[in-house]
């Protein structure tokens, strides 16, 4: 194994541990298919890290080049978008749009609590 694939199997591996997390976090049943992208041009195309697309019910979140810990911020994100949507919510992803601002805070807040009980902050 190279090292890029294994530094991405060490991201997958934190991935579902977070997944674990958020999911007990905001009391959810499922959890959208997420793809895992590992091409910085995903960011560069779509202008972002992460998307849910509202069509597919589907995250996807790029990887490459990023600290665990952003990657899990942005996954919080995009998740919070997926229960706004299940609940009903007409999504508005414009800047300072409620449903962004909602999605920008508890993530944050999840992030915070989720670095509390993690050893190492990601490294």
């Amino acid at each position: 194994m190279y090292f890029k694939e294994f530094l991405l199997e060490s991201k997958k591996s934190s991935i579902s541990h977070f997944l674990a997390f958020i999911k007990k976090e905001l009391n959810l049943s499922n959890l959208p298919k997420i793809i895992i992208v590992d091409d910085p041009k995903f960011s560069i195309d779509n202008k972002t890290f992460g998307t849910f697309d509202i069509d597919d019910n589907c995250i996807r979140i790029q990887v490459s080049k990023r600290h665990k810990l952003d990657i899990f911020r942005t996954l919080a994100h995009e998740i919070i978008h997926y229960n706004q949507r299940k609940s009903g919510k007409e999504l508005n992803g414009n800047d300072g749009s409620v449903d962004e601002n909602e999605a920008n805070s508890r993530a944050a807040v999840i992030l915070r609590k989720y670095s509390k009980i993690i050893d190492n902050h990601g490294y």
